[in-house]
């Protein structure tokens, strides 16, 4: 999930590689680096930290004309400025960035410490620059061709030597761009690092050798190939903020703008493909926040077309015994369009079935160009990781595709209702400070519902883990009995979620069971007048009604905010919860 840059020429290289880090920290943020080629040596800074703190500890190197730089996310060896990349090899000749996972990286240590290799990380990505360096005689892209072939896994690798103006560059499974102007080259793992709207794609087990002057294009055999310059739209995204006014905030406050978009864009969008397929049941995989939207996705399929529809979270979907046949239609939700549990997933599904959907908010992502059918999530850049005006339009869209296969009377009305929820969300202004003050106050917390409000639990008690890292614990309102009661302690906080009216008596009486227990209780319906005892609940959030298929919106909108605050008052910063990133290239 690192973000990597480079670049070669008559530029200021090294601010070109601190802006497209900065750009690329929804990426990680764990440490970052930067290595420049100047003369014949190579100067390489690193730190614990972020991108910022990168950029004042380089202040005062020597710029030159190549350099790259990354940031790490990791999963080989503790966060520490030793393992942060660039990572060099022991006699300082050659650098490498790799983003990825190399599977068979102990074996191969192992066989180069036999052939006295000596290694100073705990990183996978090191074996890379010791093959290259137990190989420096060869041509460079020989070299690295040579070097990946003996990798088995995911990479996008960036490499420099001391003896050249040039960066050689590698990928399988991880995404990496190329682009050349008159004054530079440079790559990057997200477009948004360039300057306009083109680049070079490379596909896997593709392999470039980047100068200031051009780019060459080399596939495994090292023989030569020509690439097509791709013209898509100028990315503006801004670098992470270091301010009181989170990026989070503020994309939960566009839901609204950002829905009506995706109204205005599906009104256009051609399905009708989607129509001439004869389907019998379908398969909605995706990743966390994804798989969440993917749950009520299968909800509204089995509700308005009586299709048999399941929710499978990627990472199992890949290796569990799910039928799949030529009727399947299998839907791939992802935000970043890179998720590499979910590209695996529909390598595995297109073997048995072309009836393939795509939903992404990336258009030039590696998923948008799998599925035979590719529709937007049309909710713009969103920066903060924990995903909020995302999963809401991943919802909506999944909802619209439904009543566009239902029928044009269902698509037309299901536009109108879709209007009507994002005017609700404009105007919503509920006080959740109470609640958010006092779970602060507690380690643990329960959310509960049933149906389509469980659903929604899920969802929103994740938001609530990663900004708060509070252990928050959704379940169905039904089962606390079976289990978890046994947690339950003096003032413990439990969030019921009530928008189902068929369904209300019934979680009310499971949160009250909870209450005799010692619990506190909160509640966030959207039927208050079909609660019974108010006055057996610690707080109330009352939020107006649309429907069965969108009031869990209006909650889970409320509990982004919720999540967000309690963020806040733990001192947390929001956009960059520990641990964790955004797009998440490795499996």
């Amino acid at each position: 999930m690192c973000g990597i840059v480079g670049i070669v020429g008559e530029y200021d290289c090294k601010n070109f590689v601190f802006d497209g880090l900065g750009k690329m920290q929804y990426r990680g943020y764990d440490s970052a680096g930067i290595c420049i080629k100047k003369d014949n040596e190579l100067s390489c800074i690193k730190v614990k930290g972020d991108v910022e703190s990168l950029r004042i500890k380089a202040k005062d190197i020597n710029n030159g004309c190549v350099a790259i730089g990354h940031t790490r996310w990791a999963t080989h060896g503790k966060v520490s400025e030793k393992n942060a990349h660039p990572i060099l090899d022991q006699n300082g000749v050659w650098a490498v960035v790799h983003n990825g996972i190399i599977e068979n990286f102990a074996q191969i240590k192992c066989d180069l410490m036999g052939q006295g290799v000596a290694f100073k990380t705990q990183t996978d990505s090191e074996v890379i620059v010791a093959l290259l360096a137990i190989n420096e005689d060869a041509e460079s892209i020989e070299n690295l061709i040579w070097a990946c072939k003996k990798l088995r896994g995911s990479y996008a690798v960036c490499t420099i030597n001391k003896k050249e103006n040039a960066i050689f560059v590698a990928k399988n499974k991880s995404p990496l761009y190329l682009y050349h102007t008159l004054d530079f080259s440079a790559v990057a793992s997200d477009p948004v690092c360039f300057p306009d709207g083109r680049y070079y794609r490379l596909e896997d087990l593709e392999f470039a050798k980047i100068t200031k002057e051009k780019i060459e294009f080399y596939n495994e055999n090292g023989e030569k190939i020509q690439k097509k310059l791709l013209q898509g739209s100028a990315i503006n995204r801004k670098p992470l903020k270091q301010c009181d006014d989170y990026f989070m905030l503020n994309e939960i406050y566009e839901t609204p703008s950002k829905i009506f978009d995706l109204i205005n864009i599906y009104k256009k969008v051609d399905m009708t493909a989607l129509k001439k397929w004869w389907i019998n049941k379908v398969k909605l995989i995706g990743c966390g926040s994804a798989y969440h939207s993917c749950l009520l996705g299968a909800h509204f399929f089995k509700k308005h077309l009586k299709i048999d529809a399941e929710a499978v979270i990627a990472s199992e979907f890949r290796y569990d015994y799910s039928i799949i046949d030529s009727s399947t239609l299998c839907i791939f939700v992802s935000q970043s369009g890179e998720t590499a549990d979910t590209i695996s997933a529909l390598e595995k599904a297109v073997k048995n079935t072309k009836k393939i959907v795509v939903l992404t908010n990336v258009k030039h992502s590696t998923l948008s160009r799998m599925g035979t059918i590719t529709l937007p999530i049309c909710a713009g850049q969103e920066i903060s990781v924990a995903s909020t005006k995302a999963y809401t339009c991943q919802v909506v869209a999944l909802f619209m595709l439904v009543m566009f296969l239902k029928g044009d009377k269902s698509f037309a009305h299901s536009i109108n209702k879709t209007t009507k929820l994002a005017k609700l969300l404009s105007s919503l202004n509920n006080d959740i400070n109470p609640i958010a003050t006092e779970i602060n106050k507690h380690e643990k917390v329960f959310y509960i519902g049933r149906g389509i409000d469980y659903m929604t639990a899920m969802e929103s008690s994740l938001k609530l883990r990663e900004v708060s890292y509070i252990n928050c614990v959704s379940m169905p309102a039904g089962e606390l009995k079976h289990g978890t009661l046994a947690l339950i302690e003096k003032n413990t906080p439990l969030v019921i979620l009530a928008s189902e009216k068929k369904l209300i008596s019934k979680t009310i009486n499971n949160a009250l069971e909870a209450k005799s227990r010692g619990a506190k209780l909160f509640l966030i319906t959207t039927q208050k007048e079909q609660i019974g005892d108010l006055n057996e609940f610690e707080y109330i959030v009352d939020l107006p009604t649309i429907s069965t298929d969108f009031d869990c919106i209006l909650t889970n909108y409320c509990l982004q905010l919720l999540a967000y605050k309690v963020s806040l008052l733990r001192g947390n910063n929001p956009d960059r919860p520990r641990n964790l990133a955004k797009s998440v290239t490795v499996e």
